[in-house]
């Protein structure tokens, strides 16, 4: 196996401590310990912390957004194209844990740290959605929508099914909720995409 060059192993281990510990949170002495390396040559790849951030965050929203607009492009029915991009965005996110991670602790702040690169990411897949839901509209299949309430949902419900997998898995076996153990990422995104397509259906 390669060695992993030191640019990609330091992006590698700040994306996990930034996930685990949001961008105020990190340390780059603790960064530098975890990866093995020292200060000098965190900031020689990534120049400074800021900059550590948006490559590491741009690096993993980016393959997501790729792999959504993979399949929606694959799809012409915008029912179909809807589900794809559904259970793709689904199953990458899970797929990338710090991705969810990462994502909810910028929404909870307000997007405080969130950089422009990394944030292109995700408006690439809310404009595909839109372009999806207009296609359905004009074609008579969907009821008209705002597109941001629909990124919404589809956001919002996986990532926080994924982010909450580790505190369902901590529940004691005679938890009375214990059916939300659920951690099949391929069938509550069945169930997302089921249920946002028949809230849209116009018939």
């Amino acid at each position: 196996m390669a060695k992993i060059k030191t640019s990609q192993k330091i992006l590698d281990c700040a994306t996990s401590l930034f996930a685990s510990y949001g961008y105020d949170g990190t340390i780059m002495d603790d960064l530098a310990e975890q990866c093995g390396v020292n200060k000098a040559s965190i900031y020689y790849h990534h120049k400074d912390k800021a900059t550590l951030y948006e490559n590491a965050l741009t690096a993993l929203f980016t393959p997501i957004a790729d792999a959504v607009t993979e399949a929606v492009e694959s799809e012409r029915d915008p029912v179909k194209k809807l589900e794809v991009h559904i259970k793709t965005f689904a199953k990458a996110n899970a797929d990338n844990p710090n991705f969810s991670a990462i994502l909810m602790r910028e929404m909870a702040s307000g997007g405080a740290n969130m950089p422009a690169r990394a944030r292109e990411q995700m408006q690439r897949i809310l404009f595909l959605l839109n372009k999806t839901l207009e296609l359905g509209a004009a074609q008579k299949v969907f009821k008209s929508s705002d597109p941001l309430i629909i990124h919404f949902m589809i956001i919002g419900t996986v990532n926080l099914f994924v982010a909450s997998i580790p505190l369902r898995n901590s529940l004691p076996e005679t938890d009375r909720c214990n059916q939300l153990k659920n951690s099949d990422i391929e069938s509550a995104s069945d169930q997302i995409s089921k249920t946002i397509i028949a809230s849209l259906l116009l018939n």
